[in-house]
């Protein structure tokens, strides 16, 4: 992203959502410009934080692409769910590069490798026996990709992101732009889709630039390729026309529970924790989770290791 649609997508960020926007400067990601091969080193701070609580379940939470704003920096969410004493242990995991999780940090090729490779050595170190990946919109289709290659029970996304190109189609864009009645109605979620598709756009043709569009990796080939596929629960807005359109492919999968939320934004998750319902959702999606895991009508308390 060059220095002046970056300066416009701050500009924006404060004026309509000035609480992500105060999180994502705290954090430290409240920059949108392209970084080049090798500015960031190889430094796992920048990519990956685990935090081991002797939990015998953990989290593995995928940042989205910042752009789209919608995966919340890692205080907040730790936030939410610590609010509610759960105890897991964090496997806290950033595309620095918002292409996808498909370039190392550094900038080369064949990211997916690299990260699966990270994330699987932070999971082998906790031990746990209950694995969970949760991320919203390029967080969420990070969870469902990595879902396939490594020791994930259950995923919980928000928005998913993908298939990647969906948001980045002239049609979507054109219905979004024309949406008289949701500019009129609800200024607020109507500038917000434009900002999500217009960002969404130049990720994707940007990830396509630098990754090359045969070596983008296919999410739902990837989260297929286990048989069965990891139990997942997405919960998408069902009054925004991009992501309702992301969940189609998903109606077919009985893996899937597709669960509306009354939004008409993309960043549903946010909205939810506004609400004060993300952090309890989560838990009680975990605990249904581990007792279908197990084959019991309830969940068990969560163990410490010994």
């Amino acid at each position: 992203m060059n220095t002046i649609l970056n300066a416009i997508v701050r500009l924006f960020i404060r004026i309509f959502l000035p609480g992500i926007a105060k999180s994502l400067k705290e954090e430290g990601q409240f920059d949108f410009r392209d970084r080049a091969a090798g500015t960031e080193g190889i430094c796992p701070a920048t990519y990956i934080d685990v935090e081991d609580n002797g939990s015998d379940v953990t989290l593995i939470c995928f940042a989205g692409m910042a752009a789209l704003y919608a995966a919340m920096p890692k205080f907040e969410f730790r936030k939410c769910l610590t609010d509610i004493r759960s105890g897991y242990n964090f496997v806290w995991v950033r595309d620095v590069h918002r292409a996808s999780y498909d370039l190392v940090p550094d900038g080369s090729s064949n990211g997916f490798a690299f990260f699966t490779k990270a994330i699987g050595h932070a999971l082998a170190t906790l031990n746990s026996t209950y694995n969970v990946a949760i991320g919203a919109s390029g967080g969420g289709a990070a969870a469902f990709a990595f879902s396939g290659v490594l020791p994930i029970h259950q995923i919980i996304a928000f928005n998913p992101g993908f298939p990647l190109d969906v948001c980045s189609r002239w049609e979507i864009l054109r219905k979004v732009l024309l949406d008289w009645k949701k500019l009129l109605s609800s200024p607020l979620d109507y500038f917000e889709l434009v900002l999500v598709v217009l960002s969404a756009r130049y990720l994707w043709k940007m990830t396509c630039r630098r990754v090359g569009r045969e070596n983008i990796t296919d999410t739902l080939e990837s989260y297929l390729r286990k048989q069965p596929p990891v139990r997942a629960t997405v919960f998408y807005s069902a009054h925004s026309l991009p992501d309702a359109e992301q969940t189609r492919p998903l109606e077919a999968i009985p893996a899937i529970r597709l669960k509306p939320v009354d939004s008409g934004r993309h960043n549903c998750m946010g909205e939810l924790k506004q609400r004060g319902e993300l952090g309890a959702l989560i838990h009680e999606e975990i605990r249904v989770g581990l007792a279908e895991c197990l084959g019991q009508h309830r969940g068990p308390a969560l163990q410490k290791r010994g």
